[in-house]
This record gives C-alpha cells, sequence and structure tokens, in this order.
C-alpha cells in the first residue's frame, strides 16, 4: 500500500508541475498540447504530395495535422488515400509525436478519393442543381440508410489508420442530416432523418474499428444567436471533438451568433473535447469573389497578417487545453496553409482564469498576454508581455 501510495503521489506531483508549467498531460490518442505559444493546427489538401522543405516546415511548425483530399487534378490516376498515407508517414517520420487526420467526409463523395470510391456499394443518391439554361449540376450523396454503406464507411475509416498511416478522421458534412440542413432538401425531412441517425451508429462502429485510440473529429460546430440554433454540439458524445469552421468567415455573422459560438467551444473543450477554431481574414469576401487571386503570394499573405488579431484574440478569449487554432483563408496548401505568423512565435503561458464579459467586450489575462476583444464593432487586441 505504501508503494503504491507513493507511485500515485510522484504521478499526481508530475502533473501538477506540468499543469503549472503550461503543458497538459495528453490523453492517449490527442496531440500534445501546451500553453507556451498559441496551439495550433493545420488543414489542408494534400493534392499529389508536397517538397521535402514543405514536410520540414509542416513537421517543425504543428503538431496537429488534417490532410484533406485535395486538389487533385481530374485525369490524375493516384488517389487522395496514398497520397495523404505518403505524407502522413513523410511528416511522422520527420516529427514522431505529430497527429495526423484523414479528411473523410459522411454525407457524399470527393472524386479525389478513388480507391473508397471504387469500393462503395450499390447507387448514389443524385441531387440535380440548375446551373444555367445550358448545362445541370449533379451531385451525389451517400444513401447512409443502407446498412452495406455504413459498414463501407467504417471500413473506410479504419483503413485510414490501418492502412494509410493516420492517427484519426476529420469528418466533414457530419451535421448535413439535420433538421432545416442540405439533406432535408434533397431527399425530405423523413429520410434526413434516417440518414442523421445512420451517422451516429457509424461514427461509433468507426472507433470502434480504428481504435480507442484513434481521433473523430468532426465538422462543423457551431453557436447560435436566437435565428440560427447551434448545430453540431449532439455529435461530441461520439466524437473526439470538432472544427468551428465559420467563424466571422464571410463578416455576416452577428455578435451574438459570435460570442455563443466561442461559449460553445469553450463548454465543449472544458467537457474534454479537441476543438479546431478556424479562423479567416477579412478580406475572405474578395477572395472568394476572384478579386485578389492574381495578386502575388507574398501580397495577400501580408494582408493576412495584418488581420490575424481580431479571430486569433477571439480564439484566445475561449481558449482551453486542447483548443487549436487554424489560420488560412482556404483549403489549399497555397492558401496561407503552409504560411507563419509572428504572433505563433510569441510566449502565452496559460490563463490566469477565465474571460471577463462586459457587454460584447471580452477580456481575458494570460501569463504572457492580455486579450481585449470586442465583438460589436470586431475590433480586438493582444498584448504580449
Amino acid at each position: 500500500m505504501k508503494v503504491k501510495h507513493r507511485l500515485g503521489m510522484i504521478f499526481l506531483t508530475a502533473i501538477t508541475a506540468s499543469s503549472a508549467m503550461g503543458q497538459e498531460p495528453a490523453r492517449d490518442g490527442l496531440p500534445e498540447f501546451s500553453w507556451d505559444r498559441v496551439s495550433v493546427s493545420a488543414h489542408f489538401g494534400i493534392g499529389e504530395g508536397l517538397t521535402p522543405e514543405q514536410y520540414d516546415f509542416i513537421a517543425k511548425r504543428f503538431n496537429f495535422i488534417t490532410l484533406t483530399a485535395g486538389p487533385l487534378p481530374r485525369n490524375s490516376k493516384g488517389s487522395a488515400e496514398l497520397h495523404t498515407a505518403e505524407a502522413a508517414r513523410a511528416i511522422k517520420k520527420r516529427n514522431p509525436k505529430a497527429k495526423v487526420l484523414f479528411y473523410w467526409a459522411s454525407d457524399k463523395p470527393k472524386h479525389q478519393s478513388k480507391i473508397s470510391n471504387d469500393a462503395y456499394p450499390g447507387e448514389y443518391i443524385i441531387q440535380t442543381q440548375k446551373r444555367n439554361e445550358q448545362k445541370d449540376r449533379t451531385i451525389k450523396w451517400f444513401d447512409l440508410t443502407r446498412k452495406d454503406v455504413q459498414t463501407w464507411w467504417s471500413d473506410a475509416a479504419a483503413d485510414a489508420v490501418h492502412k494509410y498511416a493516420c492517427d484519426g478522421i476529420f469528418v466533414d458534412g457530419a451535421t448535413a442530416g439535420t433538421p432545416g440542413a442540405t439533406l432535408s432538401r434533397v431527399v425530405g425531412k423523413k429520410k434526413a432523418a434516417a440518414m442523421d441517425n445512420a451517422v451516429f451508429a457509424m461514427l461509433k462502429e468507426a472507433k470502434r474499428k480504428m481504435g480507442p485510440d484513434k481521433l473523430i473529429i468532426f465538422n462543423p460546430l457551431h453557436g447560435h444567436d436566437g435565428k440560427r440554433g447551434q448545430l453540431g454540439q449532439e455529435y461530441l458524445p461520439v466524437t473526439d471533438g470538432a472544427m468551428v469552421d465559420d467563424f466571422d468567415r464571410l463578416r455576416a455573422q452577428s455578435k451574438e451568433y459570435m460570442a455563443n459560438t466561442i461559449k460553445t467551444m469553450r463548454t465543449a473543450a472544458k467537457d474534454g473535447k479537441v476543438i479546431i477554431f478556424k479562423g479567416w481574414p477579412r478580406f475572405l469576401p474578395a477572395w472568394r469573389a476572384g478579386k485578389m487571386k492574381q495578386h502575388p503570394h507574398d501580397e495577400v499573405l501580408r494582408t493576412a497578417q495584418k488581420d490575424i488579431t481580431f479571430p486569433l484574440a477571439c480564439f484566445l478569449v475561449g481558449a482551453e487545453p486542447n483548443c487549436y487554432f487554424c489560420y488560412s483563408w482556404g483549403w489549399t496548401a497555397n492558401d496561407g496553409s503552409l504560411d507563419w505568423y509572428p504572433q505563433f512565435d510569441k510566449p502565452l503561458g496559460p490563463p490566469k482564469g477565465d474571460a471577463v464579459q462586459k457587454g460584447w467586450t471580452f477580456q481575458r489575462e494570460f501569463q504572457h498576454a492580455a486579450v481585449f476583444v470586442d465583438l460589436e464593432n470586431r475590433t480586438a487586441k493582444i498584448d504580449w508581455r
């Protein structure tokens, strides 16, 4: 009994000391989290792979990476699965602590995932959208009401871990079947609800097949503002966490919505979930409209560096252990995902407490930074010290 007690005290002392220094004890399967600096995550399309120098950069800068299915030329003979596996191995060879997620949508196929698509059983649900007078747009959806499709999906999730060297999956489109979401308009409310129920079964089965120490992170998790309801919270009990993907993406969100999204992130993280907070530069609407796409990359990056303070400060207001900040203006490797920002190198240190809210302003103190956010005016300040 004395030996067990002594070992327990040693373990408790180690945890206490680790937390005091800003290092949170990692649970099985989770990325290594630290308050020393802003904890960041990378999320981008791997395409047909990166250069050795790019792999060096990713492995040095990030412990938590999601490799998405694209972009991949339509006539490419490769497959996202094999390119992702090659990239995951290259990153983890350079950084054995890195956790790499495999992008795996739960709603519709991506043309890059050729191996998984070839194994799809049965037929897709076909949606036809009117694009213009000459051409319609055809969208394929997984028919998740079929048991063989559910089995196929969870098998592919297991392959991501056991064949393709990843540490889990990033499940995109997880909420497509929720009331009022896309699938309700495509297949009707009743079938959409059945497909939504199937997602829960698929997630549980995928976890069983992948293994208990492998991660399932879903997208999206959103707050609400009284007009738009919350989205995604019901999936948290069957996953390891989520991405908040649209925070102020198009600068059209209300202050109520942003405040509740920050609260949603904080609550989920305090419940032990991993959260990726996707921040966007304020020029994104112009970028999406094509007004900046011809500008040199360095010029766009300088603008992104000027715009980072507001989303980063909002993240820090609600951040808890296992919260990660992700920042770019798109989803490809060239859209800021493989760039670095001076704020990521500044000492941060653990928070001294929760944020203090007054009206629509928030203040929070860290060991080496003071954060201020005004949601109503979309302004923010971070004093590093």
